[in-house]
């Protein structure tokens, strides 16, 4: 008889936001690409690796928020 080890439970890394030029940010999440986080006047615009609308935030805690709680961002790698 054999035994088999019960696979192992991967969790997706959290996603890791870079300010990659002043008021614009991206995010990646086990080396791919995640989302964009976008600065206007006092809106941060949230879109994920397909540019789909996520929301608009009021500060930059909020929408990075968004980040960690949104599956199609979390599961983008």
């Amino acid at each position: 008889m054999t035994l088999l080890a019960p696979a192992p439970t991967i969790r997706p890394a959290a996603p890791t936001l870079t300010e990659a030029e002043p008021g614009f940010w991206v995010a990646s999440t086990g080396g791919a690409f995640a989302c964009t986080i976008d600065h206007h006047g006092e809106h941060f615009y949230v879109r994920d690796c397909f540019s789909q609308y996520l929301g608009d935030y009021g500060d930059l805690a909020t929408a990075a928020a968004r980040l960690r709680t949104d599956a199609s961002v979390r599961d983008a790698a």
